[in-house]
């Protein structure tokens, strides 16, 4: 009896041994481009400032000819995207902001390690145009967490056609069929309705938006996800 509980508390052991746990290696490519179509900048209403945040934790990608084969950049023959990136630049109405590959281990878990990635040109007020982390963990599926950040420097054609945008914001139908509605409309001064169209038309000169799109993903698969002003290709295949 004492041998087949002992054997029974070593089963469980190994079983629960970090082992089980442990990590597998996959390969990750990343295609990050910006929308160059300027009318996209009005599909959203977007907030007037964002914050990028900075986690504790993140780690950024190594050189390619850092030690380890963790996080570290793969050389240009060893990624597969060459082609989407070139028809992405082609085309005109898209331009890549970041394309590597790397390896790294994936553990399971639902709070995976954020990867730093930037990319672009560096704008007036010192910013990347492209910002922000890339996590990967896998539960069922590999789990890939972008929260990226586009600043945008925008031109005076931009810049009015945000104002215009903001200035038609369509009316409720049923306040504007609402007697209420029109009568509080007429006693509104003119001031106010002057203070409310500046609050309306208070455009930044580098605008920020925001991708943060959790997918689940199969290995070995093209995955696209998509932005009004931006887009990510990512295609993750485990290292054999």
């Amino acid at each position: 009896m004492m041998k087949f509980c002992i054997s029974l508390l070593l089963s469980t052991l190994i079983l629960s041994s970090p082992a089980t746990y442990a990590a597998s290696w996959y390969k990750v490519e990343v295609v990050v481009f910006a929308n160059q179509n300027s009318s996209a900048l009005t599909d959203e209403f977007w907030p007037e400032s964002l914050e990028i945040p900075s986690p504790s934790n993140a780690i950024a990608l190594k050189a390619r000819n850092a030690e380890g084969s963790a996080y570290k950049k793969l050389s240009g023959d060893a990624l597969s995207l060459h082609g989407a990136k070139k028809r992405l630049n082609n085309s005109g109405a898209y331009r890549v902001l970041f394309h590597e590959g790397w390896m790294q281990p994936v553990r399971h878990t639902q709070n995976p390690r954020p990867i730093r990635i930037t990319g672009g040109n560096i704008l007036d007020n010192g910013m990347y145009e492209l910002d922000g982390h890339i996590a990967v963990g896998r539960g069922t599926y590999l789990h890939f967490r972008p929260n990226l950040f586009l600043s945008k420097q925008l031109t005076a054609d931009q810049t009015a056609m945000l104002k215009q945008a903001s200035s038609n914001t369509p009316i409720n139908e049923t306040e504007e069929n609402s007697a209420a509605s029109l009568l509080t409309m007429q006693a509104s001064s003119d001031a106010e309705s002057s203070l409310d169209q500046n609050i309306l038309m208070d455009i930044p000169e580098i605008l920020t938006v925001n991708l943060d799109q959790a997918r689940r993903m199969k290995s070995k698969e093209l995955h696209f996800i998509d932005h009004p002003l931006m887009g990510i290709l990512v295609e993750i295949k485990p290292v054999n």
